[in-house]
């Protein structure tokens, strides 16, 4: 008798992307999961492709298909926010756990996936990145030990085409600060700041947008008081760090049962961050 396979399946909604050919890469050199699918939308060039030709890795035997069919024990979705809610419910239909790693997420989006909680896991994160998880708690004790004296302002950086801004992680580390420091994202959080009056206020944060060639992620967050000045920064050099860390938590969640989970919890940080 053969040996019994204990890898995690895995489907890939969004393959065909930055973050989607990485996740085809690095899942198909795991011996922990077993890629089973490959999608992207219906008039994508790559449809009817080897994934792991359209990765650069060789043939897997795994072609894309231009429709996603929830397959395996998992669902990873890095695609587009306007296809989160449609996703959310072909997972809940089909009964398979659900990553999602896609930002820019609608209100209809993120109501679709509460929903889809009800009937299966599913893990929502901006980032998943280790050193950005750790980030949020290291900028959270900031925020709360330095207190008002301090201003705070949020810088992001990423490629060109990045669709949305500023990025998911730069509101969520905003929600984070707000969270500790008692201000309030809809009122205190600045998205942008010019003109001849445009004094800062108190308990501003203003997010900062820079969009540059082919850069893969960069957050700095300031805490700025007299004479001197604190400096929370994370920069990415691959997409990999995100890759890894979303197929981490994909075997994590796994067999969990239904309900919304923490990336802070399935990157092993011991809750949220």
């Amino acid at each position: 008798m053969g040996e019994v396979s204990t890898a995690t399946g895995v489907t890939i909604h969004g393959a065909t992307g930055r973050m989607g050919t990485r996740l085809v890469a690095l899942a198909a050199a795991d011996r922990g999961l077993d890629l089973v699918a490959a999608a992207t939308h219906a008039g994508d060039a790559q449809v009817g492709r080897d994934a792991g030709e359209m990765a650069a890795v060789g043939p897997i035997g795994v072609a894309v298909t231009g429709e996603l069919t929830p397959g395996g024990e998992v669902v990873i979705d890095f695609s587009v926010a306007e296809a989160a809610a449609n996703v959310a419910m072909a997972c809940a239909v089909a009964g398979s756990p659900v990553v999602v790693g896609t930002t820019g997420l609608t209100a209809e989006a993120h109501a679709a996936l509460k929903q889809a909680a009800g009937r299966v896991p599913v893990l929502v994160a901006s980032n998943f990145s280790l050193v950005v998880n750790v980030m949020h708690a290291l900028a959270r004790r900031a925020a709360a030990w330095l207190g008002e004296g301090y201003d705070v302002e949020l810088l992001e950086a990423h490629h060109r085409f990045k669709r949305d801004a500023p990025s998911g992680t730069a509101i969520a580390l905003a929600q984070t600060v707000c969270e500790a420091s008692g201000r309030s994202f809809d009122e205190d959080v600045v998205f942008a700041r010019h003109g001849d009056d445009a004094p800062r206020q108190p308990s501003d944060l203003t997010i900062q947008t820079l969009r540059l060639g082919d850069h893969p992620g960069e957050h700095t967050l300031f805490f700025a008081g007299p004479g001197e000045r604190l400096e929370l920064k994370h920069v990415g050099t691959s997409r990999d760090s995100y890759a890894i860390g979303a197929l981490r938590a994909a075997k994590w969640l796994a067999g969990k049962p239904a309900g919304m989970y923490d990336v802070a919890d399935a990157l092993g940080l011991g809750g949220k961050a």
